[in-house]
């Protein structure tokens, strides 16, 4: 599940990510999470916010949403000798 805080994002602001990971009702502790984020109705390079554990299976990244309108974060998840890639959309002011 993916949380933004402001909730809608404003562009041009901080706003930060975050991402609940569980296994089976259980947090997921100690992956690697690789985001990516993109409009894909705008032809502007990606960013990578980096996003580290903050509690048990609470992945956050700081960002600064250049733009308003639709956005895509791509998450790459990755832990032990598995990894699952996750896809969230949410928009802008």
């Amino acid at each position: 599940m993916l949380t933004l805080s402001p909730d809608p994002p404003v562009s041009m602001q901080d706003t930060t990510l975050a991402i609940e990971l569980q296994d089976g009702g259980q947090p997921v502790v100690g992956a690697t999470v690789a985001m990516t984020l993109t409009m894909p109705g705008c032809p502007m390079a990606p960013s990578y916010p980096e996003a580290t554990e903050v509690s048990n299976g609470i992945y956050r990244a700081q960002t600064v949403l250049t733009m308003a309108g639709a956005w895509q974060a791509d998450a790459d998840v990755s832990l032990q000798y598995t990894s699952h890639q996750f896809t969230f959309f949410f928009a802008t002011k």
